[in-house]
């Protein structure tokens, strides 16, 4: 061996490529065609559940109120119409002040705008027109769509131009609207103030329960406040004479609802809920003159409609009763028009002229002619006297005979023998009906009565 040793390298270690053992797992078993079903409802149910993040805006601060609307023209102007609820009207439009009327605009009455507040409020089937607006200007306006004369979008209103916003038609509707909510808040904090007080003081349940619906009520009727809508038209107009011309143009072309016509259509009360029935008796079948209030002295008609749901009223609740929202839900249709239809039996069966009338021997406007039964206020006290006699016991057969003793006396015009007997303040000498005057007409019924009960020795004589 040589002194130095060389030193030879071990040959490298050979590398041996462990590789992992491979995991078997077992294959599930293929899903059936209801499993596969039921996992993709189950999938649809979570995505639909899952709801995105709400954007939250204040939108207090922004400078426009936007609606949607639609622009058109009429009569040359621009107009906005829009549909709001109620509670959104009194959030857009202030309440009109009776102290200050409004320019172009008639003077406002409280009690009219307080009936249309109870209205609104008492009634779920409510209607109103739409209420007309007038602005300075025009407003921004987002089209949408468009037709032939018409945009529909959404308008843009500036906050402080709100307060150009005045009224032309609808300023006892609006105030009326504002009226009910504030009555609505009003009630709501009463019933909740009541039931707090019942439960410190330990009431009974059903007292609570009473309390609790009261409330529930009032959050109903709110929440209806909230949903249900009406029109809102603001026209393009800021000229003062053009704008009065509207609110007269308005006025006038508005037909207006005689009484009459009101009978034949407002049904929620009972004496105009009769009057079908009661036109069918012998005398009143086609003499009821269904459009005006007043007769004149040729009108081919006996009565008008308002004429007979007067004399309804009369034989209910006497010439000077009302009939209050109690009493109406107590009287009966079938017995009211019983105690009509005998009334006029008892008439035709008492003055002949009456019974001629009825089998057209005689017409109305003849019979207005010659004798005091022609006039309504004649039929009106007969019917005050016959309530007041019947309610002191005399039968219809009594009043017959008292009525026959009258009928030579109501001859027209008034004598002096009849002026004389019955007061100067009912008749004067040569009238062809007594005076229309309420406290005449209760003047009247008065002597008729007293002459039923007792009789003069000049009524007996034949």
């Amino acid at each position: 061996m040589n002194a130095t040793t060389e030193l030879v390298a071990a040959p490298a270690a050979t590398e041996v490529e462990v590789k992992p053992k491979r995991k078997y797992t077992r294959r599930a078993a293929p899903k059936t065609t209801e499993q596969a079903i039921a996992e993709v409802t189950a999938k649809s149910k979570t995505a639909k559940t899952r709801k995105p993040k709400p954007e939250v805006t204040a939108t207090g601060y922004e400078k426009e109120i936007k609606f949607y609307a639609t622009r058109y023209k009429q009569g040359g102007r621009i107009v906005y119409a829009l549909d709001l609820s109620l509670t959104q009207i009194v959030s857009l439009i202030p309440a009109p002040d009776p102290a200050r009327p409004i320019l172009g605009n008639r003077q406002i009455q409280p009690a009219h705008a307080a009936a249309f507040a109870s209205y609104i409020r008492a009634h779920e089937d409510w209607v109103s027109p739409a209420m007309v607006l007038r602005g300075p200007h025009k407003f921004d306006f987002h089209t949408i769509e468009s037709i032939e004369g018409a945009d529909f979008g959404v308008v843009a209103l500036p906050r402080l131009a709100v307060n150009d916003l005045h009224i032309v038609d609808g300023q006892h509707r609006i105030l009326g609207i504002h009226m009910a909510i504030n009555g609505m808040s009003d009630d709501l904090d009463k019933a909740r103030s009541q039931l707090a007080r019942a439960r410190r003081a330990g009431e009974s349940e059903e007292i609570l329960g009473h309390y609790h619906e009261i409330i529930k009520g009032l959050t109903i009727q709110r929440k209806r406040f909230e949903t249900e809508r009406t029109s809102i038209q603001i026209f393009v107009e800021d000229e003062q004479r053009a704008y009065q011309q509207m609110f007269y143009d308005i006025a006038d072309n508005a037909l207006g609802i005689t009484a009459s016509v009101r009978a034949r259509f407002d049904t929620r009360k009972i004496v105009n809920r009769v009057l079908t029935d009661v036109m069918m008796h012998p005398l009143l079948n086609n003499r009821i003159d269904m459009e005006r209030d007043r007769l004149g002295r040729l009108n081919p008609n006996y009565l008008s409609a308002k004429h007979v749901v007067d004399i309804v009223r009369i034989l209910a609740v006497g010439l000077e009763g009302r009939i209050s929202r109690r009493l109406e839900s107590e009287l009966h249709e079938d017995e009211l028009t019983k105690r009509t239809n005998e009334f006029f039996d008892v008439l035709v069966n008492s003055f002949h002229q009456l019974a001629e009338v009825q089998e057209d021997r005689m017409s109305p406007a003849e019979l207005r002619q010659h004798s005091m039964l022609g006039s309504p206020v004649t039929v009106r006290v007969l019917a005050g006297a016959y309530f007041e006699l019947r309610n002191r016991g005399m039968n219809n057969r009594d009043i017959r005979t008292f009525f026959n003793k009258l009928d030579r006396f109501l001859s027209a015009p008034a004598t002096d023998f009849l002026v004389k007997r019955a007061g100067d303040d009912v008749f004067f000498e040569g009238a062809l009906a007594p005076s229309s005057r309420r406290q005449d007409s209760k003047m009247f019924r008065d002597v008729l009565v007293e002459w039923a009960e007792n009789p003069p020795f000049w009524l007996t004589q034949e």
